[in-house]
């Protein structure tokens, strides 16, 4: 199954207001997770979780649960976000 468009927005839609939110909150991730290894996947991760529950969410109001493949593409959604992420750190 193909991830409809609205949602796949959705998910984007988060991501950059993610990307956005974590540009102006960087100098404090920086000085908060001093023993963080790699910075970048945390946060990247962690928005990742957030689209998550966007994308669940998306398919709960249409009363529909998402396949495998749903979850395959979700994935092939987010990756791009990883290194929009990197470049910030």
């Amino acid at each position: 199954m193909v991830i409809s468009s609205d949602i796949k927005t959705a998910i984007e839609m988060n991501m950059e207001l993610m990307i956005n939110q974590t540009k102006a909150y960087l100098p404090f991730l920086k000085v908060a997770f001093p023993g963080t290894r790699d910075l970048s996947e945390l946060t990247f991760n962690m928005m990742v979780g957030n689209a998550l529950t966007v994308f669940i969410s998306q398919f709960a109001m249409r009363m529909q649960s998402p396949s495998e493949s749903d979850f395959a593409e979700f994935g092939k959604i987010v990756e791009p976000y990883r290194n929009k992420v990197k470049a910030m750190f």
